[in-house]
């Protein structure tokens, strides 16, 4: 069985996404060639989540099927929630490239439970939008920048928001008990805590 790379990026343009794949020895130079030059007319490429995959070609083209209908045309561009490929991704067996040094069981427990809960958390859907700046509510020289859907960029560092907020509780040698936190609780964005801000 041959191993390869399934691959999800975002794009510049919410809830569309492009699912690839790729050899394990071209991960690297593919999504910077995707990120330098963009893909079908569509820029702002951004790396989400890659795994590796026995007969990854065929199980791409089984994602493909599976999502011909969210499909833009004849390209790998599909008008889908990055989250739930990644649910499914997850659900095969193969060992996470991107992010780095994540529990993939864990990781899709996690994702399952979110989605369960319908709480899938976005900046978009509150009004933000990339470049806008977020403030640690428990300290204000703490700031991170929206840099996509659900992701900041903080000391030059791209973060989901509750791994973010375990790193800084971590740091300040404030953990709970529970190691869990859900980040929009602890920041907020003009004086308002994010999870107090509406949907749109």
């Amino acid at each position: 069985m041959k191993k390869g790379i399934i691959y999800i990026m975002t794009t510049a343009v919410s809830g569309l996404i492009k699912i690839g794949q790729t050899g394990v020895h071209n991960f690297q130079e593919r999504m910077r060639f995707l990120e330098a030059n963009g893909y079908y007319n569509v820029v702002g490429l951004k790396k989400f989540f890659a795994i590796e995959l026995d007969d990854y070609a065929d199980k791409e083209i089984l994602l493909h099927d599976i999502f011909d209908k969210h499909r833009v045309g004849e390209s790998e561009l599909f008008a889908l929630d990055q989250e739930l490929v990644k649910q499914l991704l997850l659900s095969f067996e193969g060992k996470v490239v991107y992010p780095e040094n994540i529990n993939r069981a864990k990781e899709f427990d996690e994702v399952t439970e979110i989605r369960k809960q319908g709480k899938l958390f976005s900046f978009y859907k509150k009004g933000l939008q990339n470049g806008d700046e977020i403030v640690f509510i428990k300290d204000k020289n703490i700031i991170a920048t929206v840099c996509g859907e659900r992701e900041v960029e903080y000391k030059g560092q791209v973060w989901k928001l509750s791994p973010l907020t375990y790193k800084i509780f971590e740091g300040r040698g404030e953990l709970n008990t529970s190691g869990a936190y859900q980040g929009a609780n602890y920041f907020e964005y003009k004086g308002k805590k994010l999870k107090d801000i509406p949907d749109t």
